[in-house]
């Protein structure tokens, strides 16, 4: 569904655009709004956006999970738990609540970042430090065999 990277700027009141590309695939798909949620990737912090539909995939995914698992528990208290449904205006913005602004420690510069079903939005500095550390790994032989690609 999404693909590339794009940088955009976070505004005073904490408002960002969506890029035209994710927003063409939200029209397309009748979404007029995303879920916005906390997310730990490498040792690093940024947030992922779903539509409604991917959303809802992803819950009905987990109800099939063991209750009382306690890895279940944990997903749920941080991820769902932490979640911000957030309508997209107009001018195809959404405002980010404050406390997952501070969770990723956006700054004004940030970047979204394609994740087939879902995107990502991370501060711009600390995704080009991801890149670089990921570009390393991926520079093994191994890598890709592993992966299976």
């Amino acid at each position: 569904m999404f693909s590339g990277r794009f940088d955009h700027s976070i505004d005073e009141k904490g408002r960002v655009s969506i890029p035209a590309r994710f927003r063409e695939v939200l029209q397309r798909e009748n979404h007029d709004r995303l879920y916005i949620t906390n997310f730990p990737y490498d040792g690093e912090r940024c947030l992922a956006l779903y539509p409604p539909s991917q959303w809802d995939t992803l819950n009905a995914n987990l109800k099939t999970k063991p209750r009382f698992d306690p890895r279940v528990q944990a997903f749920e208290t941080f991820f769902i738990g932490g979640a911000h449904e957030v309508p997209v205006d107009r001018q195809g913005r959404i405002l980010i609540p404050t406390n997952l602004r501070e969770y990723a420690k956006l700054d004004r510069e940030v970047t979204f970042s394609a994740q087939q079903d879902h995107f990502q939005l991370w501060d711009k500095q600390v995704l080009a430090k991801v890149l670089k550390a990921t570009e390393e790994k991926i520079m093994d032989p191994e890598f890709f065999t592993k992966l299976g690609l």
